[in-house]
């Protein structure tokens, strides 16, 4: 399970003893294929690392009283997904749904603020990691949201031009 934690984003870095010290509070999970890891709005009791499969966090909406989940980014091995856990409200922002089978880590939140009470280090590293995770997703939902604005606005002069 260490050597599995070293290569995860959000433990780049940490020495083995750390790596081991989190380990121990890893739980396995294993996920069939379109299974769910979480749905948007549940509680975020659980931050997870993917360590075999693809797990893609999904948008879910509405189109024309059929819910779709949208993908809008997928995560692989190494990669870390329900940041939620660690940031208030503790609510997940998005769905994660398995493409295929896979496995994660699981680190309950409770476990890993006790880790961070006791090694200040440990919980500013990953404090730091998580942080640098939600800002890229910040970045990508920007730029996805300035596309759709443009084309909204494309749309608009369009539509004045033509009347």
């Amino acid at each position: 399970m260490v050597e599995q934690l070293r290569q995860a984003d959000v433990t780049q870095g940490l020495s083995q003893a750390r790596l081991q010290t989190l380990s121990a509070v890893a739980r396995v999970r294993s996920l069939r294929g379109g299974e769910y890891l979480f749905l948007l709005g549940d509680p975020a009791h659980y931050l997870s690392v993917v360590v075999k499969g693809q797990v893609d966090l999904c948008f879910p909406m509405d189109f024309g009283g059929t819910v779709k989940d949208i993908a809008v980014e997928s995560a692989g091995p190494g990669r870390t997904v329900g940041w939620s856990a660690l940031v208030k409200p503790y609510r997940f922002t998005l769905s994660a749904r398995a493409t295929e089978a896979a496995d994660v880590l699981a680190f309950g939140r409770q476990d890993l603020f006790r880790l961070f009470d006791a090694d200040p280090e440990l919980g500013r590293a990953l404090s730091a990691a998580v942080a640098e995770i939600v800002g890229a997703r910040l970045s990508m939902f920007q730029a996805l949201w300035a596309r759709e604005l443009r084309r909204a606005l494309e749309t608009d002069r369009q539509r004045l031009s033509a009347g």
